[in-house]
């Protein structure tokens, strides 16, 4: 009797840790998506913004 009791409480364990761990996944990996994002858009505007200035110093050059 004891067996059959313990079976679905078992299932229903394993259930739970499955589903724990599946969400807490999905947000980590939500989480390094987005950081992941965000530094490539930091670096993309440092990028555009030393390549403007570069290119300011050189039209400055040309125009003497």
């Amino acid at each position: 009797m004891f067996v059959v009791q313990a079976t679905p409480q078992a299932v229903e364990s394993i259930r739970t840790i499955v589903v724990l761990f599946a969400a807490i996944s999905v947000i980590f990996w939500k989480t390094l998506i987005k950081l992941a994002v965000t530094v490539a858009a930091i670096v993309l505007v440092v990028l555009l913004t030393a390549g403007a200035i570069m290119i300011f110093q050189n039209v400055h050059h040309l125009a003497k």
